[in-house]
Parts: C-alpha cells; structure tokens; sequence
C-alpha cells in the first residue's frame, strides 16, 4: 500500500509541473458519474468530483480527481476511495487542426495499485488512436482477489468517399491470471440522410482468449458479434442528440449463434464560457470484458459528466 500511495503522489507532482499550450488559463470543477448493472447482479457506481486549477480548453488542461467507487451484487458490497491526477495537451506548439496529436492522461491509485488511462489521437475522418487502461476486473472474485486487467490497443478511421467510412480497432488485454485476450474490431459506416444526420452502420467485433474459463469473468475461447445499427445525430439550438438502436447475432466457442442487441441514447450541451454537461445511457445483451455471461445476459448502464469552468 504504502507503494502505492507513493506512486500516486509522484504522479500528482509529475502532472502538476505540466504545461498547457495556452497562456491564459481558466479554473472547472469535474463532476462525474457511472452507474452499471447486468443480469449476474453485478453492479458499479462510481462518483467523482474533479478540480482542473489550469484548464485553457477541452485539449489543455491540468487537475486531479477524488473517486468514490462501490462493487457489489446481490448479498456482497466493496467500497474503495481512488485519487487520480489528470492532464490533457497537443503534441508542438503550432495550431490546434484535426491533424495535431492530442493527449491524455489519469494517473492514480486505490491505495493497493497503481490505476489509470493513456491516450494520443487525433481528430477529424482520418482519427487515430493509440491507447492504453489499467483497471480493476470489476466482479467479486475479482475485487476480493485485487485482480486487474490491462488493455492497449490502436484504432484508425478511414473515409472511402464522401458518404461511407471504415473503423478498424485492435488490441491486446491482460487478466493478471495469465489468460490474454486479443480484441478485433471493425465498423463500416454509411451516412444515409446528411442532413438528418442518419447513418446506416455494421458494427462487428472478435476477441480470443488464451487461457479460457479462468472463472470470475467471461471468458470462452473465442466470442464473435456482427451488428446492423441505425445511428441518428441531431443538433438542435446548440444541443447535440444522439440515438443508437442495433439488432444482429452473437456466438462463441460453446454456444451457437443467437441474438445480439443495443440500445443507446446521448446528451450533449453547447459550451458556453468552455463549460458543457454529457449524459449517455444504453443498454445490451453482449457480454462486457468483466461479465460471467451466463444465461440470458444483460448490461445497463448511464454515465453523467460536466465541466463548468471559472
């Protein structure tokens, strides 16, 4: 622990001398929330509240995060406190155009480990990403065990014309229990309506376990999904709607093939003075990277998060 606590610390000072490209600088408050449930009782809550003292924009900023998280089901509970440092820049010193690599990093601990997230991207049709996610397997055995994952992975967008586009992702996931888990996956995109902002998409994704039916999570050989999924994206006065609905089929090593769907639903304010309020929700019944997936298997979740700057 005290190992711990001692990283955490180096990486609040480390992320405190950091620099933004901006020369003025404004104070936010960061108040975040996700909530999670599915049908192995599993649940997640976690509450933060955030302070940037150098926030600029949404690409320069420099904080720390005070955590709250609970894990439970249904007649077992664990609560653990967890305090990150954050900061997010753009790599040299030119003008920020959708070519410029951006950054981010959170960096902390829940006094036991070292936790967090990296990533480098850039905007625009021709996004690209290289990330990296350390976390905890979030079910009972994995909490009682302390057992953490970690993923890193490499995506890219790219535009074929005006209309259709393509989203390759691939990535590679560790269990701590020695089980690897390699994660392919592919979305093509076509915008139907432009200017109702309405696309027709496939979504599909693979993933391979190394060492299968550790337990505590769900984990066959192999997991495969294909998803026809209508997309809508609407901006109205400033404010940006957004509703996902997906129907296809999903099967892996043990079962046949059955069926696979999504429901999600997003909110987005227009900025003003930089400050801005998100909120997502949705719904599906294919198994997320922590789940047991055993029977009729369902996922929930919501996420709320605001900036308001001063």
């Amino acid at each position: 622990m005290t190992g711990a606590r001692r990283l955490a610390g180096l990486v609040l000072m480390v992320i405190a001398t950091i620099g933004t490209a901006a020369e003025e600088a404004s104070m936010a408050v960061r108040p975040e929330a996700f909530l999670s449930s599915d049908a192995d009782d599993n649940e997640v809550r976690k509450m933060s509240l955030g302070w940037d003292w150098r926030h600029s924009d949404r690409d320069h900023w420099t904080g720390v995060d005070v955590q709250q998280v609970r894990f439970s089901d249904a007649d077992w509970s664990h609560s653990e406190q967890r305090v990150y440092g954050r900061a997010a820049s753009t790599l040299g010193t030119g003008a920020v155009t959708d070519a410029t690599w951006r950054w981010r990093v959170k960096l902390g601990s829940n006094g036991h480990t070292a936790l967090g997230s990296i990533g480098l991207n850039t905007e625009g049709p021709n996004r690209r990403e290289i990330f990296f996610e350390r976390e905890a397997l979030e079910t009972r055995a994995g909490v009682e065990r302390r057992q953490m994952y970690n993923f890193a992975g490499a995506a890219f967008d790219q535009p074929f014309n005006t209309r259709t586009s393509g989203t390759v992702l691939a990535g590679l996931q560790t269990f701590g229990d020695g089980n690897e888990r390699i994660h392919l996956r592919g979305n093509l995109v076509f915008s139907a309506v432009p200017e109702q902002g309405l696309s027709l998409q496939v979504r599909s994704r693979y993933y391979h376990n190394s060492d299968p039916y550790l337990g505590g999570y769900y984990s066959p050989e192999w997991y495969g999904e294909a998803l026809g999924v209508l997309a809508l994206r609407r901006v109205v006065h400033g404010y940006t709607w957004r509703g996902v609905a997906g129907l296809g089929r999903q099967r892996n090593a043990d079962e046949g093939w059955k069926r696979a769907r999504l429901l999600e639903f997003g909110f987005e304010s227009p900025r003003w003075r930089q400050s801005w309020l998100r909120l997502v929700a949705g719904y599906t019944d294919t198994p997320v990277a922590t789940s047991s997936g055993t029977g009729s298997y369902s996922y929930r979740y919501g996420m709320l998060e605001a900036v308001a700057v001063f």
